[in-house]
């Protein structure tokens, strides 16, 4: 039993050997697809010639009026020059992610951190809870009214609100700074195999002052780790005045334990 239309297919089929074969030399344009292109400037001949269809004189006989800017106005003052620019672009700013309460309350709740081992930036870069950290991270302290662990970070800058918060519950806050090549070494150490291990840098300026403010918890003020690194940098006796400056206290040294220190060379 033969289909409908299978005696019709069977003939195509037995004629396709008699057809030329098709090459990329037998493919050409749809006829009516291209237009050639009429000449300018060769004459009166040609509609186009003499002015070549732009006119007298002016702006549009001009070369550059083909290539006109994004917001030319003719000649005018464009319209994003007369609005008057305010600020600036900040290019020395630091570029430090927020990282809230709620978020690290999430975290724990899944699964994803443990909050009985400290929470330092590598811990956050692993279990993406911040992911792009540019110069450091914040601390701030949206959702504090239903977070309820205890836990251990360490950031680099904390609102006091997210301070009290994780101390009151019992935990503890650290800002420590790092320095942009210290900071790379921290989140990614499979990088330096073959290179020296980069020594975390002091803050200068008005860094230093923040990191030697305990009630911010600078870890140059709070952790031991912070003040040998003062020692190590000569400013083991540097602190903060009423007016939050840094003051780098003058060493003074008694007669008495001048007169200690011969006899005990004399002995």
């Amino acid at each position: 039993m033969m289909f409908k239309g299978t005696r019709a297919l069977i003939k195509n089929i037995a004629k396709i050997p008699d057809f030329p074969k098709i090459g990329l030399q037998h493919l050409e344009p749809h006829p009516g697809s291209r237009k050639r292109k009429r000449a300018r400037g060769r004459g009166h001949g040609n509609r186009k010639g003499k002015t070549a269809g732009r006119g007298h004189k002016g702006q549009g006989q001009r070369g550059s009026a083909r290539y006109r800017k994004f917001g030319f106005e003719g000649g005018n003052t464009p319209f994003y020059r007369t609005v008057p620019q305010k600020g600036f672009y900040n290019r020395s700013a630091l570029k430090i992610a927020p990282l809230n309460l709620n978020k690290i309350q999430r975290w724990i709740d899944m699964g994803r951190i443990d909050p009985t081992n400290p929470i330092t930036l590598p811990v956050m870069r692993e279990t993406k809870l911040v992911t792009k950290i540019g110069d450091g991270v914040k601390l701030l302290a949206d959702g504090s009214d239903w977070f309820e662990a205890k836990i251990d970070l360490e950031v680099t800058r904390a609102s006091k609100m997210a301070i009290s918060k994780v101390e009151e519950l019992g935990g503890s806050v650290v800002c420590k700074y790092y320095g942009k090549l210290a900071l790379r070494y921290l989140l990614k150490p499979h990088k330096f195999y073959d290179r020296l291990i980069p020594r975390n840098p002091i803050p200068r300026g008005h860094l230093l002052a923040y990191y030697l403010n305990a009630e911010k918890r600078g870890y140059l003020a709070v952790t031991e780790e912070g003040r040998t690194r003062l020692a190590q940098a000569g400013l083991s006796r540097a602190y903060l005045n009423k007016e939050g400056r840094v003051v780098l206290r003058p060493i003074v040294v008694e007669e008495e334990e001048k007169e200690k220190v011969k006899t005990e060379n004399e002995n």
